[in-house]
């Protein structure tokens, strides 16, 4: 319970302090610069919509591949989007697509693997909250099975447990990887290496370690299991120790060198804000909703993919340049959703309401009738002439949030008002009712000083209690289930070179490991045995890096992209 304390004030004078360093962090909808904010239209018709965005989907072949669907993104997000619609309209229109055919999507030679351009964790996880999705929707427990099987790949062979960070080893690598002089973050726990087959690439993406956060968090609400519970917590703390600098979640950081890549993209943000706001409400920690709020505030006005009217545009050209993309923002507006419907009523959901252009969509990526199911892969015109895949599974992402914010606004419309737009009309509430602010100077000085030195003082006392737990633990069972293969101390960590987003989607690295790997078994997780490790390991060896995380920040560093990036 005290390091809980600790651990809460340590976070809460982040969020306090964040509010001078980053700009804009109140959730005031800007009514003057966004354009038509506000949803007008009734449930019917967001369902309507929708449901005919989505039909001609039912009659192709999904699989990566195949025409319209180049990557495993792709194919992935039209199981999703389907078992999605379903669950906000409360029909079972999409049942057979999402409990006959997306089962057979794994039963190939590669499993849970695409295996086309190499064998990413990130597929693996992607299935795993699609088999998810599906099974919320239909309620068919191999569903749940499939989304449990797809979590143990990724946890046996490449989830970073307690024991494993103490040991730089393991995590399906058969390099070592001790962290260089310039990380400052503390224990690698919860990252997640991003490939399978290059045993000796150390590099962890938000692409990978933000969907496994997501997945955890959402088999924790299923089960209470507690493994499930301790791998979401780890992971988002190394996702707010690496990854998060601020303002956005960057892309990739190497675990040999702490070189990042800080090219932003879109979808990075997705995965923080839906795992988040899904451990949030969870775990009912109001802490946490702060950070959600500020996540939310900073992602939805950065340039790379909100235009100054407020529609998403990506402007990097790895992301519009090509089919393999365009998905990746619908992904980003799907994050959003969530939060949004974790959080009804609040200024929050009001702010991302008004945020995800349904308007605009309509507007300008809409192909006209006969055609009027189509939709363009850019949200700010000119809209299509022919069907486009990638176009119009993103804007199902839009379609499919509003269908939800429509039918929650139904759901709390007193009877006998419902109005013909049946939409909220939240007029009066943009910008009246203050957000929740971060206001530092509500902080006085003495205070994060009081709470920075009562931190390290008992961390001081609390890492000999560490270090005894985590020796406990080597000795027994590693806390991440697997056993890991024995560093090559005498070997470095080797981190091929870090390539673009497109290379990365779109073709494998032409290093490849020795033929070395090990056979890792897949872990089932024991309630009974975490519960005997209880949470101390897990706590006690956060603090440190929560301490090094404020003070880092305290001294005017954490606002800027970390140093000696890759291009």
């Amino acid at each position: 319970m005290l390091i809980r304390f600790i651990k809460g004030c340590v976070l809460v004078v982040y969020l306090r302090c964040c509010a001078n360093s980053v700009a804009g962090q109140n959730l005031t909808i800007p009514t003057e610069t966004w354009r038509e904010p506000v949803l007008n239209l009734s449930r019917e018709s967001c369902a309507s919509l929708a449901h005919n965005a989505a039909l001609p989907f039912s009659t192709l072949d999904v699989a990566v591949a195949q025409p319209g669907f180049p990557e495993i993104q792709e194919v992935t997000s039209t199981y999703a989007l389907l078992a999605l619609q379903d669950y906000y309209s409360g029909n079972s229109t999409w049942r057979d697509m999402g409990t006959v055919n997306l089962p057979t999507n794994i039963q190939g030679p590669n499993g849970f693997f695409d295996g086309t351009h190499g064998k990413f964790y990130s597929d693996v996880v992607y299935w795993g909250l699609t088999f998810f999705y599906s099974f919320r929707t239909y309620n068919k427990s191999d569903l749940l099975d499939n989304a449990v099987e797809s979590w143990n790949i990724v946890y046996s062979g490449a989830f970073i447990g307690v024991s494993t960070a103490a040991s730089s080893s393991g995590a399906g690598r058969n390099v070592s990887f001790p962290p260089s002089s310039n990380c400052t973050g503390g224990t690698f726990a919860g990252g997640v290496f991003t490939r399978e087959d290059v045993q000796n690439d150390t590099l962890v993406n938000m692409e990978t370690v933000g969907p496994f956060m997501t997945l955890s968090a959402y088999l924790y609400e299923q089960t209470k299991n507690i493994t499930y519970r301790q791998a979401a917590q780890l992971s988002l703390d190394f996702i707010i120790n690496y990854m998060w600098n601020g303002t956005i979640a960057l892309d990739t950081i190497s675990l040999g060198s702490c070189e990042y890549v800080p090219k932003p993209f879109s979808f990075n943000q997705a995965w923080l804000v839906e795992g988040l706001s899904v451990w949030a409400n969870v775990t009912g920690n109001d802490t946490l909703t702060t950070l959600l709020e500020m996540v939310v505030s900073n992602v939805t006005k950065f340039p790379s993919w909100s235009s100054p009217n407020g529609v998403v545009n990506d402007q990097d050209l790895l992301l519009i340049d090509g089919d393999p993309n365009q998905i990746l923002k619908g992904i980003y507006i799907r994050g959003l959703a969530e939060a949004a419907r974790r959080n009804p009523g609040t200024d929050l959901a009001l702010f991302i309401e008004a945020y995800i252009y349904f308007n605009s969509l309509l507007d300008h990526a809409r192909a006209p009738a006969p055609d009027d199911n189509y939709y363009s892969s850019s949200w700010i015109g000119p809209p299509t002439a022919v069907f486009d895949a990638g176009g119009s599974l993103a804007a199902l992402d839009v379609l499919n949030a509003a269908l939800s914010f429509a039918a929650r606004a139904a759901r709390s419309m007193p009877s006998g008002n419902t109005s013909s737009a049946g939409g909220p009309t939240p007029t009066s509430t943009f910008g009246s009712t203050p957000a929740k602010s971060l206001n530092a100077g509500a902080l006085a000085g003495g205070v994060v000083g009081g709470v920075i030195a009562a931190v390290v003082a008992i961390a001081a006392v609390l890492l000999c209690r560490r270090r005894r737990i985590v020796n406990e633990v080597e000795e027994g069972d590693d806390l991440s289930g697997s056993n890991f293969v024995q560093p090559f101390i005498s070997r470095p960590g080797h981190n091929p070179t870090v390539l673009s987003k497109s290379a990365r989607l779109n073709s494998s690295y032409q290093e490849v490991a020795p033929p070395l790997r090990a056979t890792l078994p897949v872990p089932v997780p024991d309630a009974s045995r975490d519960q005997a490790l209880d949470h101390n390991s897990t706590d006690v060896a956060e603090l440190p890096s929560l301490v090094q995380f404020l003070m880092t920040f305290l001294q005017g560093r954490q606002g800027e992209l970390p140093p000696r990036y890759h291009e």
